[in-house]
């Protein structure tokens, strides 16, 4: 056999592996591919510090999702603001708070190293988050990759064009190039926080959308209002989620039906 047809096998015998391997994980991606439009869901997430969670059987998270849920919630988002929870064994009160919601829960909380992201791939989560510090390190990217699958989101902290607190590998390069570096490695989601407050950036969001094809978003920034949902539908396809405060749902300030309704006409 020459040497030119030996490569040429072994290429495709890599590219059969990538498409078994990534190809039905990310389905939504691959529908976005050819055109279909899956709808936005606005998502209610609960900020939480470890104080919060320390002790008490009714924990606020717990009874939070409870009331979410039964304020129309369709999934619930938890965000650890100080890394508590994966950074021993996972608490029994996660259980619980995925039983007594019912719906896809989706974590975020300092996933950082190897330890922390291993240690929720068994907690059944719907999606896991894993911080910005993380997906830069090639290795550990792949890692995160091999336990999570489709359920991997990588969070990128967007301060316009640019990525916020940018490691030295990232450093100087623009918002779009980052992502699209991400997605040749395998990243499917992606998590924009938008760290500037200022707006919503429809514009930038529908150039990743065109410039990444394949990409999905979820997006958590300046959203106030059912009509901010609205404009930020207007994104499209790539655009799978919008977190919004669940103490602003379960305040009364912000109509939860309304506002999934909302998106789901604006991609009519």
């Amino acid at each position: 056999m020459s040497l030119g047809i030996a490569y040429r096998r072994t290429l495709c015998a890599l590219g059969l592996r990538f498409v078994r391997q990534y190809a039905d994980p990310w389905s939504a991606a691959s529908n976005l591919a050819r055109g279909e439009q899956a709808p936005v869901i606005v998502v209610p997430q609960i900020a939480f510090h470890a104080h919060d969670v320390a002790m008490g059987e009714e924990l606020p998270p717990v009874r939070m999702a409870r009331e979410l849920v039964a304020a129309g919630a369709r999934e619930v988002a938890l965000h650890d603001l100080d890394g508590v929870l994966a950074s021993d064994i996972i608490p029994e009160w996660l259980q619980t708070l995925i039983a007594v919601a019912g719906v896809p829960v989706r974590f975020d909380g300092r996933l950082h190293t190897g330890d922390r992201i291993e240690r929720v791939a068994r907690a059944g989560l719907s999606t896991v988050v894993v911080d910005q510090t993380a997906v830069f390190e090639p290795l550990l990217l792949r890692w995160a990759l091999d336990m999570h699958g489709a359920k991997l989101c990588v969070e990128i902290q967007a301060d316009g064009p640019y990525v916020f607190d940018a490691p030295p590998s990232a450093f100087g390069k623009e918002l779009v190039d980052v992502l699209a570096d991400l997605h040749f490695q395998g990243v499917r989601r992606f998590l924009y926080r938008d760290v500037t407050g200022d707006g919503l950036p429809l514009q930038r969001l529908m150039e990743l959308a065109d410039r990444v094809p394949g990409a999905r978003f979820a997006f958590q920034g300046a959203v106030r209002s059912v009509g901010d949902v609205e404009e930020l539908a207007m994104v499209g396809g790539a655009l799978d989620a919008v977190l919004v405060p669940a103490a602003a749902v379960l305040a009364g300030t912000f109509d939860l039906t309304d506002a999934n309704r909302v998106a789901a006409a604006a991609r009519e």
